[in-house]
């Protein structure tokens, strides 16, 4: 293989970086088939890589593809937004980080609101005053049975507006795939 086209794949291989290993090598080696096929039909290094595109954008194009397959939040999930977000332009320079980062924000805030409500029970039960963890609405505040109660509720309504903004964001970034693909 001609040496042009071994640092198209080593770049395509950089930018993949956040996604699995196994999942990476799978892609480089699906490209480097492509690559060889085209070289064995006769076009030269040069007219096989403006067919492709960009190392860049045909890499943010898997990036999307690996992020829209699976639409579940998970922390390598977040790092390829991350990734593809360096490289989704002026667009995504706006709209990812404030859907993933607030998605996050809302699932992490989901989880620990019933947590706190439960620490205040179990204090209350216990006969341990937890003045730094309440339940307060103006100047009224919960009791703590009633506390823990509310936590739950606000920990679920919490938990949906970060999966709903999660799904906004998988949704900016199928859509920007889409269009980068459009490009290759």
């Amino acid at each position: 293989m001609d040496r042009l086209l071994e640092d198209y794949l080593e770049k395509i291989d950089k930018y993949l970086r956040p996604m699995a290993a196994s999942e990476r090598v799978d892609i480089v080696k699906e490209i480097k088939s492509e690559l060889l096929e085209l070289e064995a039909r006769g076009l030269a290094p040069e007219e096989i890589i403006s067919r492709l595109g960009a190392p860049r954008d045909l890499a943010a194009a898997y990036l999307s593809d690996a992020i829209v397959k699976n639409p579940r939040f998970s922390w390598r999930r977040l790092g390829a937004v991350a990734a593809f977000y360096s490289m989704a332009g002026l667009g995504g320079i706006f709209v990812l980080p404030v859907t993933s980062l607030l998605a996050l924000g809302f699932l992490l805030g989901g989880a620990l609101a019933p947590v706190a409500g439960l620490v205040k029970f179990l204090g209350a039960v216990a006969g341990i005053d937890m003045p730094w963890v309440m339940f307060q609405f103006g100047s009224w505040t919960a009791p703590p049975a009633m506390a823990f109660g509310l936590s739950v509720i606000t920990g679920g309504l919490l938990l949906l507006a970060g999966l709903g903004l999660w799904k906004i964001t998988v949704a900016f970034v199928r859509m920007i795939g889409e269009k980068r693909r459009g490009l290759a």
